[in-house]
């Protein structure tokens, strides 16, 4: 092989490893299981969310209910005491969590990873950190323990 063909490849290799890790395949993945929400999810819940960010009640695991899709009341899961009214507007729910991932698909992030519950589709792990080069900017979100209507949810 000449050294220019060594290089082309070289060039065609590094060009594949710098893909986006936002790949086709994370859209389509937010596509369904925001399709299975809308089919099997609710607009009244209850679930429990930790935020791993350096953000408001970032590392702080709380009990969210909301009501008619939006957040009704949420208590720290540490303690049962109630989320401050002026914080609710910081407590995601499902479609906000949606909507979350599909900005930062749409940002194209260094790293991005979610997960979602094979059920309800509702999202169980997102990882981001949209930019490589900046410190803190990473956000790390778990959802769990959901119930709808009396039925419960992983």
């Amino acid at each position: 092989m000449n050294k220019q063909s060594l290089a082309l490849l070289t060039l065609l290799l590094a060009g594949a490893a710098c893909e986006a890790p936002t790949a086709p395949g994370e859209h389509d993945s937010l596509v369904a299981a925001r399709a299975l929400w809308r089919a099997r999810g609710s607009d009244s819940y209850t679930f429990t969310i930790n935020r791993g960010c350096f953000c408001v009640l970032g590392g702080q695991t709380v009990t969210v209910t909301v009501t008619g899709g939006a957040v009704a009341a949420a208590e720290y899961e540490s303690s049962g005491a109630a989320v401050d009214k002026a914080l609710l507007t910081y407590v995601a729910t499902v479609p906000d969590l949606f909507d979350l991932i599909q900005s930062a698909l749409d940002a194209k992030p260094a790293l991005f990873a979610a997960t979602y519950d094979p059920v309800y589709g509702y999202p169980t792990r997102i990882e981001i950190d949209y930019s490589a080069n900046v410190v803190d900017d990473e956000l790390a979100i778990s959802a769990r323990n959901l119930t709808l209507s009396g039925t419960s949810a992983r």
